[in-house]
């Protein structure tokens, strides 16, 4: 009941705070349905307060928060250790439908929040001066990699990943300081990436980091750290909710580069489509 008890003290919080812990309380039930912005409205406080206020709490964002306050809660209700998730056997489809709706959105805001402007285009910079652009991932993550670096490709971006841990550490023996490194990690405790960020810091390659943490030795071995929502626990959808924000962080990026380089893309990709074949086109390859 740790969180509970630092909710109860009153002196922490300002009078918005409070306003808004209070409401959560008295109205524990429906929270999980409740996305940022919906709580917003109930409370009249800022979606930006209420970010700050789960940040104050030790979280790193809304959605965290959430799922461990609705435990404890439940323990309240029940006198037992809870089976509270975000997603349980009582839910019906709709409810499933309605519950993954706000489990992306607020995914998406969480990590939204976090962004800050300067970074991105610093970020954006780094990967637009580079010769390639590596990224290193593992498991569910290698996914997102491959797709990004097929969004990069389409934008003229030498993008590279591979799938096995010797073709990584290969990959990244043979960088140097004309490669920028992205390492997408939802933990930043991976030794295989943790092994790699030592590669590449010797081989003086640019890291940026996709993470849910910045304190972590993964986070120290790299340049620039990007926060993404999560949740620990797989029953929370902890990955189905960091994989979301990486998506979208991710595909920002790509945007700001079709944003930059919009003509020249244009005429790269109907020359593409040309030796494709148009969607209508009877000679369309594929």
């Amino acid at each position: 009941m740790k969180l509970l008890k630092i909710m109860q003290d009153s002196k922490r919080f300002s009078y918005t705070e409070q306003n808004v812990i209070n409401y959560m309380i008295e109205n524990h039930k429906i929270l999980a349905n409740l996305s940022i912005r919906e709580l917003s409205k109930k409370t009249f406080a800022s979606p930006a307060s209420i970010f700050r206020l789960c940040q104050k709490l030790g979280f790193k964002g809304y959605s965290e928060f959430k799922i461990q306050f609705m435990i404890e809660m439940s323990r309240m209700d029940c006198g037992k250790l809870p089976t509270k998730r975000p997603i349980t056997n009582k839910d019906s489809p709709e409810d499933v439908l309605q519950k993954m709706t706000t489990l992306y959105i607020e995914a998406i805001s969480e990590t939204r929040q976090e962004i800050n402007l300067e970074q991105l285009i610093r970020v954006a910079d780094m990967i637009a001066e580079a010769n390639i652009v590596d990224i290193y991932a593992y498991d569910q993550n290698f996914f997102l990699a491959q797709a990004a670096c097929h969004n990069l490709t389409q934008i003229q971006c030498n993008a590279i990943t591979h799938q096995t841990m010797n073709n990584q550490f290969a990959q990244a023996l043979k960088s140097d300081s004309s490669h920028v490194a992205i390492i997408i990690s939802r933990t930043g405790e991976n030794k295989r990436l943790i092994r790699t960020a030592e590669i590449l810091r010797k081989r003086k390659v640019k890291i940026i980091l996709l993470s849910a943490s910045k304190e972590t030795t993964l986070a120290k071995k790299c340049d620039e750290f990007l926060y993404v929502a999560n949740t620990i626990e797989y029953l929370d959808l902890g990955a189905t909710i960091f994989s979301t924000g990486v998506n979208y962080y991710l595909d920002v990026i790509f945007g700001l580069f079709l944003a930059r380089n919009y003509i020249k893309t244009d005429k790269f990709y109907n020359e593409l489509e040309s030796y494709i074949g148009r969607i209508n086109d009877p000679n369309r390859i594929w």
